[in-house]
């Protein structure tokens, strides 16, 4: 059995809708677009395109989410539709704009089985922690494992609060509702980047179930320990209150929050800030400072994506804020603010 086959049958990949929607459409020409860890999946979708006489170009940009869909690549390659693969179609979208091109979302879900000693592993992790009410959410890849895992819970007696929506990267609200009525989160996804956000919106245990590895592992002392570097990046940008601050806005249409943009900047100049607009598509270390090394501002603030300060600019030499930790910065609370 080929490696292409193997990947194509760990998945479900929900095609009949994309299909009908392409036959309306009738594109010349499509990009297909993933999460890096889901990319070798353009392969099983290209096989269900074949029926069409479709030019077919491979995205290789990563994807955080459906809020980060690589629309300005789709433009300069002429393409009519993006099929991206992974996620649902992003709800907290602020700029909808009269595009040429139409996204369309392909819902995958990982098939495998948690087995019964991983339930039993949770259940047990829970009992200690003296769980008696909990949540249980997943990604949208996740679900059947979300499924089995509240079942599970819900058979061996827990009250199982479910979200009623998929977890966002940078978006938890559908869970916090929960939070004062629970003693513990439960997480099926694979790897740090969502129990991760959980953890810095709730002080809740969080108990992660990974599909993909087996285990499960508790997120609270990893996301405790990312909150200490944040509060102490938050306490160093109190000597450079009133300074110079870049606003950084995403180019995205997901990640463009101009609503968010507008509130900081007039918070920032109520407190004395001199704020400068920065626009990036893709923010990056190398990005930042090059814009640095031309405008020497004293701190920054990234308004596309809550993740980018946290996972990918927290080494940079001034400290670099979500609109969370700047909203906390100005108005000097001590409840620390996620995403914003």
């Amino acid at each position: 059995m080929s490696a292409t086959r193997d990947i194509c049958e760990l998945y479900t990949i929900h095609l009949n809708v994309v299909i009908e929607k392409l036959k309306l459409l009738n594109p010349r020409r499509v990009l297909l677009h993933a999460p890096d860890g889901l990319k070798p999946l353009y392969n099983c979708v290209d096989r269900a395109l074949s029926e069409f006489k479709l030019e077919v170009y491979y995205s290789s940009e990563p994807a955080y989410g459906s809020c980060d869909i690589p629309v300005e690549e789709a433009t300069e390659a002429g393409v009519d539709v993006v099929l991206h693969i992974g996620h649902e179609e992003y709800t907290l979208i602020e700029r909808v704009e009269d595009r040429k091109i139409t996204v369309l979302y392909i819902p995958v879900y990982y098939n495998v089985k948690l087995s019964e000693s991983l339930l039993s592993d949770l259940y047990g992790k829970l009992l200690e922690l003296g769980v008696m009410r909990v949540t249980v959410s997943s990604t949208l890849i996740e679900t059947p494992q979300r499924v089995d895992v509240a079942n599970y819970l819900k058979e061996k007696g827990l009250e199982v609060l479910v979200s009623p929506t998929p977890i966002l990267g940078c978006y938890y609200g559908p869970l916090l509702v929960f939070d004062n009525d629970v003693d513990a989160h439960v997480v099926v996804s694979g790897g740090i980047f969502h129990p991760l956000g959980l953890g810095l919106s709730s002080r809740k245990p969080i108990l992660v179930v990974d599909p993909y590895s087996q285990r499960v592992w508790s997120a609270r002392e990893e996301a405790d320990r990312v909150l200490k570097k944040r509060f102490y990046v938050i306490l160093k940008a109190r000597e450079l209150i009133g300074g110079r601050l870049g606003l950084i806005i995403g180019g995205r249409p997901g990640q463009y929050r101009y609503a968010l943009i507008d509130y900081l900047r007039r918070l920032a100049e109520a407190r004395g800030f001199k704020a400068f607009m920065i626009t990036s598509s893709y923010t990056s270390l190398e990005r930042l400072v090059s814009i640095d090394n031309a405008l020497g501002l004293d701190m920054y603030v990234v308004t596309s994506c809550p993740r980018l300060p946290i996972d990918d600019l927290s080494e940079f030499y001034k400290p670099v804020l979500t609109p969370g930790e700047f909203i906390v910065l100005v108005n000097g609370g001590e409840k620390y603010i996620y995403p914003w």
